[in-house]
């Protein structure tokens, strides 16, 4: 797995490129178990339409959505989040939900169980700095790319305004000066519990410890915990 995935825009076209980088993901499982939502995948359109589309033609109402993925395209990760925060439901993490997963699901959740060992973990979102933006995409492309890393900022802006979370909960990892990540080599970072009420997620349970890794897809996704922060 790619760990810059979940912030990549994964089918990036951009207008004046000679070549365009496509990306294919793995297989992916999104199910319905009884009045449970199963989603294990990367999180883009079409698992994400594919998700909503077996919760609308169920027979019964959705009541959870039991999540692993690490992460995936923002602007789909938002529309998750969306479907999420209106139909109400509560959200269960067993094993990882990183990135994207993390910041537009768990932040939408009614209720969020985190199982014994796994991750939720945070790796940056639309609104870090147009400098690590740039390092993504080839120089000749940065205007085009920060045309639409803007449109994404403005729909990360009102999602965050409509479910009454801290929008920089993406980013405290990155801007914070007591960010954990600088004395630290991971993938990204978490959160404590009384830090995740303070930026809006209330009524999280753990069961058991946080944890600081987590495996998928045959690789290791590394998060630390972040110092209590901070909000201005």
């Amino acid at each position: 797995m790619n760990k810059l995935l979940p912030l990549m825009v994964i089918l990036l076209s951009l207008s004046g490129c000679q070549t365009t980088q496509t990306m294919f993901p793995p297989a992916h499982k999104v199910m319905l178990t009884g009045d449970t939502l199963v989603f294990d995948a990367i999180i883009t359109g079409e698992t994400v339409l594919e998700a909503i589309r077996i919760a609308r033609e169920s027979d019964k109402p959705v009541k959870t959505l039991r999540i692993t993925s690490p992460g995936g395209e923002i602007a789909s990760g938002i529309e998750l989040g969306y479907f999420v925060k209106e139909n109400n439901l509560d959200v269960e993490v067993s094993r990882l939900c990183f990135s994207a997963c993390a910041n537009y699901v768990i932040t939408a959740a009614n209720k969020v169980t985190i199982k014994k060992d796994a991750l939720v973990g945070w790796h940056g979102g639309a609104r870090q700095s147009d400098e690590l933006w740039k390092q993504s995409v080839n120089p000749k492309d940065h205007e085009e790319l920060l045309k639409y890393i803007n449109r994404l900022r403005a729909k990360e802006t009102i999602f965050f305004s409509r479910i009454d979370v801290d929008p920089n909960i993406t980013v405290y990892g990155q801007t914070s000066l007591k960010r954990c990540q600088s004395s630290e080599t991971t993938d990204g970072w978490y959160y404590s519990l009384s830090d995740l009420n303070k930026m809006g997620v209330t009524n999280v349970e753990v069961q058991g410890e946080l944890a600081a890794s987590a495996e998928y897809m045959g690789e290791t996704v590394h998060s630390c915990l972040m110092p209590s922060i901070e909000q201005s």
